[in-house]
């Protein structure tokens, strides 16, 4: 007996729901078309997502959780020995490839870096907290790398909010440049270490 389709559950829904507003940006996607990207009915995306911003809040609070996480992550795995340099390095690539590593996430990061401004007051103070986490891990490592000489920056927090404004600013130049991702890395990560260094 054949076995019955399961239906898309709510991780689904909003995969589906964050490439249709990665492909049409937040205004132009519609709940119709989020709900037939997923296979479901309009009713069974409300059940899970009660508005269009909730589902835009839901999404954006996780990735920038899982970013932050993957970046800490990465980090302990350096070890302590690890230098300013090392770490910056490691920031900049880890934050470049979760948002290049492949399609969805690239519509993705469309919708993660661009679409903060659609959410109310409260939930935008809640993403901009996560957003500062980032803004002040790299201003701290550029300010490590001042302190040890390793680093020339001038002022540690302007450089980082370049850094991190570099990285999260990928996705367009990454399609058109037609590079593979390792050397894009390397790239932006010397970039930023030029930025930590003016």
């Amino acid at each position: 007996m054949p076995s019955r389709r399961e239906r898309p559950g709510k991780v689904a829904i909003m995969r589906a729901a964050v490439e249709v507003m990665g492909e049409a940006g937040y205004e132009g996607a519609s709940i119709r078309d989020m709900a037939s990207r997923a296979g479901v009915s309009v009713a069974a995306l409300y059940y899970h997502f009660p508005s269009k911003r909730d589902l835009l809040r839901e999404f954006l609070e996780e990735s920038h959780d899982v970013v932050l996480a993957r970046i800490d992550r990465h980090l302990r795995d350096l070890g302590p020995g690890a230098g300013p340099v090392e770490r910056l390095d490691e920031i900049v690539g880890t934050l470049v490839a979760s948002l290049v590593h492949d399609d969805f996430a690239q519509l993705a990061a469309n919708v993660a870096w661009r679409e903060h401004i659609r959410l109310d007051p409260a939930a935008r103070a809640a993403v901009d907290g996560k957003r500062r986490r980032l803004l002040d891990l790299v201003a701290d490592t550029v300010a490590d790398g001042v302190a040890t000489g390793e680093l020339a920056a001038a002022e540690p927090r302007e450089a980082a909010r370049a850094i991190v404004t570099l990285a999260t600013t990928i996705v367009e130049p990454y399609r058109e440049m037609g590079r593979p991702m390792p050397e894009v890395i390397a790239l932006y990560q010397r970039f930023a270490r030029g930025i930590a260094n003016g």
